[in-house]
């Protein structure tokens, strides 16, 4: 983990996360007390078990977040990309992490101490309700995938997987192009499918001119198709 710093109320960033529709006040209160981190591939962001630091916006790149789970296996419970917010469902009191981040690729963070973060939303009602919606919209997520884990699918869940991938790795017809971070595994841990079920599934999609593809490449995707198929 490496240190660096800038400042927050001209970072392009903002545009993209909970933070956008904030006061100049209040970012300039972030600001003050940020400071900029560096994580390398593989690294851990935060621990799940382990008492709640603070919180970090991803600045660049993407996290994984996983839960354990028996036997030593890990439930990827989301992924993350720029503008996103990790650790701050555990920000009061002296409240452990319920997850471990993982940086999938090198990572860029912005870091808000807890003690500092508390301080600021108590005089932030604009970022707390941010904070409140941002809840709102991670247990309807939840939801949802208890949903599709339950009842959709290897070939329906997977769709919705590369649907949830191309809008983090914001895919873009026109390049036709994208390079995921995550291994076969990590596909199959978000579905909760095996590793030769998705495999399997890409490859028909390939057949099927749905995805064109190469190991973690991705050269194009019909979304529309893609949406179909995943029910959404």
């Amino acid at each position: 983990m490496t240190p660096s710093g800038n400042t927050c109320l001209t970072c392009r960033v903002k545009h993209c996360s909970i933070l956008k529709p904030c006061t100049v006040e209040t970012l300039s209160a972030i600001s003050r007390f940020k400071t900029s981190y560096a994580f390398k591939k593989g690294e851990a962001i935060i621990c799940e078990g382990t008492v709640s630091e603070g919180v970090y916006f991803i600045k660049k790149g993407v996290v994984k977040i996983e839960k354990n789970a028996p036997h030593g296996r890990s439930f990827i419970i989301n992924v993350c990309g720029q503008g996103n917010i990790i650790g701050h469902r555990s920000v009061h009191g002296n409240s452990v992490q319920k997850n471990t981040a993982i940086a999938l690729c090198d990572v860029t963070c912005c870091f808000i101490p807890i003690n500092y973060f508390n301080d600021i939303l108590k005089n932030a009602p604009d970022l707390e309700k941010q904070i409140t919606e941002d809840y709102l919209c991670h247990l309807d997520q939840l939801e949802k995938k208890s949903i599709s884990l339950a009842f959709k699918t290897v070939k329906e869940k997977v769709a919705e997987v590369m649907l949830v991938l191309a809008d983090i790795y914001n895919y873009e017809p026109k390049k036709q192009s994208f390079s995921i971070d995550l291994s076969r595994q990590d596909l199959a841990d978000l579905t909760g499918a095996t590793k030769e079920q998705v495999s399997s599934v890409l490859k028909e999609f390939e057949r099927n001119s749905v995805i064109r593809y190469s190991g973690k490449n991705f050269y194009s995707l019909d979304t529309t198709t893609l949406q179909s198929i995943a029910g959404a």
